[in-house]
């Protein structure tokens, strides 16, 4: 099934009559109450409805247009004050995830994140800084990374701590989570090396 949107031109006179009741619109028709034909109605290009419809709300599409502008400038703005040591963090963390993707990971990248995420920690309102992760992607981050850090203890024949083994708790702040991950796979390369 189609829907499909017809616009017409409905003379003012027969409007009034329409929004008073007197008149029904009927497809392309106004018909009075006793059912008859009153005036046909033309059809208008979605062009010309757009136009009459920009040219009879332009003060308000204007000031829109002002606020909406003000708005984006205001977005950019606030983006621009994002704090050095949140953009720090998420370089190091696209950094480490490449890594992690291309097994290429290293002792310096760890370190690299960890030192990263104790700046962002020490952050008077850290509970309140964005990361620009949500909380569920950076649950999925930290699953996949626990999995990685068993595969990566098992090829390294190293033997985890019962703490280590734990699955990380969806109750505790992702970020410890994340923490304990790196140090996990910090002690593994320790070992391992």
């Amino acid at each position: 099934m189609a829907i499909f949107q017809e616009f017409f031109y409905i003379p003012d006179e027969n409007m009034t009559k329409i929004s008073t009741g007197e008149n029904k619109i009927f497809g392309g028709e106004v018909r009075n109450n006793k059912g008859q034909i009153v005036t046909l109605l033309r059809p208008v290009s979605k062009l010309e409805a757009t136009l009459y419809y920009g040219w009879k709300y332009r003060d308000t599409l204007f000031k829109v247009g002002k606020l909406g502008m003000a708005g984006v400038k205001s977005y950019k703005s606030k983006k621009k004050q994002e704090p050095d040591v949140v953009v720090k963090f998420r370089d190091a963390l696209q950094v480490y995830l490449n890594a992690v993707r291309n097994g290429s990971l290293t002792m310096e990248i760890i370190s690299d994140v960890m030192e990263h995420l104790d700046e962002l920690k020490m952050q008077p309102n850290f509970e309140k800084i964005n990361i620009a992760l949500s909380m569920e992607d950076l649950d999925v981050l930290l699953n996949r990374m626990f999995d990685y850090t068993k595969k990566l203890a098992a090829d390294n024949a190293i033997e985890l701590t019962s703490l280590e083994k734990e699955t990380p708790s969806q109750s505790v702040n992702p970020i410890i989570n994340l923490q304990r991950c790196l140090e996990t796979q910090k002690r593994i390369f320790e070992l391992a090396s």
